[in-house]
């Protein structure tokens, strides 16, 4: 695709957002195929292999960046790294090595708030013109990895992420991503010109919405006794997304 994700164009396109659903599907259907190949022929080395391939996608994506920003950002190929350094993570925590790097809980506690910090600056001074994903992306990728790896769970960063805010964020989180993209892109131009109240009203709407879809979708959809609703809701899609 030729579109920017975030030019002007894209902004009033309401479903453009779900481009990283389609990625992370390609990656769980791939990957695990993938991984249980590679496992079977090179168990030993099957963590080499996912850092060769980190490596690898990471190149791609910083070469591409710059020549075709667009392709770079919507792609799998370039996007698979970021993915991948969850994936590495979990492979170290499934075989018992997490926090085989640092045992002082000072350092972990450093490293934690470290994290933070990247994310942080990510946050802060990344914009528009920001290539990414590129090397800039290492950024908040490892200040996501330190503290998945690095905090403790007696530690105040930890029991902060635990709150019950984050924890119920992060419950409708995946509705949040669904319905803030669409709300926005209908109400660009109203927002643009609008008073900060309106703004807070839409911001209020995407997050009862959500909570809505989160009790009244999700949930009822992750029950397999409720075969009938999860048809229901599969024929209503496919009825409606043609339309738009």
């Amino acid at each position: 695709t030729g579109l920017e994700y975030g030019a002007l164009e894209g902004l009033l396109k309401p479903f453009l957002h779900t481009w990283s659903l389609s990625v992370e599907e390609q990656y769980y259907i791939v990957f695990p195929v993938l991984l249980l190949i590679i496992y079977k022929l090179f168990k030993k080395n099957l963590l080499i292999l996912m850092l060769i391939a980190l490596v690898i996608s990471f190149f791609i994506a910083s070469w591409t960046s710059v020549k075709f920003p667009s392709a770079s950002f919507y792609f799998l190929h370039t996007r698979m790294w970021e993915l991948l350094a969850g994936s590495i993570l979990a492979y170290l925590e499934i075989k018992n090595q997490r926090r085989w790097f640092f045992s002082n809980k000072l350092i972990n506690r450093i490293l934690t708030i470290l994290g933070i910090i990247l994310i942080g600056h990510a946050i802060v001074f990344y914009n528009d013109d920001t290539l990414h994903p590129s090397a800039y992306t290492l950024t908040p990728i490892i200040g996501v990895c330190l503290i998945i790896w690095f905090a403790h769970k007696d530690e105040i960063i930890t029991k902060i992420f635990s709150s019950k805010i984050f924890v119920g964020t992060g419950l409708i989180s995946y509705s949040l991503y669904l319905w803030h993209y669409p709300v926005f892109a209908l109400f660009r131009y109203s927002l643009a010109s609008g008073s900060l109240l309106k703004k807070i009203l839409i911001i209020i709407f995407i997050i009862l919405a959500s909570i809505f879809t989160f009790f009244f979708v999700e949930r009822p959809f992750r029950n397999r006794k409720k075969i009938f609703f999860q048809l229901l809701l599969k024929f209503l899609f496919i009825l409606v997304v043609p339309l738009i």
